[in-house]
């Protein structure tokens, strides 16, 4: 698979399914049975369908969301992409109230593309940081 098209898949990732939230477009660039690997990882993080669910929770929890890739570098099978995101907090995280707060989030994702859809991913996010922006700094300084 060339280069443009597996820049092609991840840019759709962060444009389509972190953006704008399209379910459809998940299944345009992730295989069915993809496996995401990062912090907590449960069987939510198995297959397409699971990620859809986790996904709607995500789109629900955080709105006017922007996603953008710093850098991508590729290499064989492997593509990896460092990303920035911004939106705004609803709720629905560790009961912690909305307050309609700005977060930003950044991270790297190692996708694995086997025959043209993302076959495997690990994360590495910044949610500490998210969840440290939404305390704000006043939780953080009394303890």
């Amino acid at each position: 698979m060339a280069s443009a098209e597996k820049e092609a898949i991840v840019r759709t990732w962060f444009d389509e399914v972190f953006t704008k939230g399209n379910l459809d477009a998940v299944d345009t660039v992730a295989a069915k049975d993809m496996v995401i690997y990062s912090q907590g990882r449960n069987e939510s993080a198995v297959g397409t369908d699971g990620f859809k669910k986790w996904l709607e929770w995500y789109c629900d929890s955080f709105a006017n969301r922007t996603w953008f890739t710093n850098d991508i570098i590729e290499e064989e099978d492997k593509i990896v992409a460092r990303y920035t995101g911004y939106s705004t907090y609803k709720g629905g995280l560790l009961d912690i109230p909305s307050e309609d707060q700005k977060v930003t989030e950044t991270g790297i994702i190692i996708f694995r593309i086997e025959n043209g859809k993302i076959a495997e991913q690990w994360c590495e996010m910044s949610d500490l940081q998210v969840v440290q922006q939404l305390l704000g700094s006043e939780f953080l300084m009394a303890k």
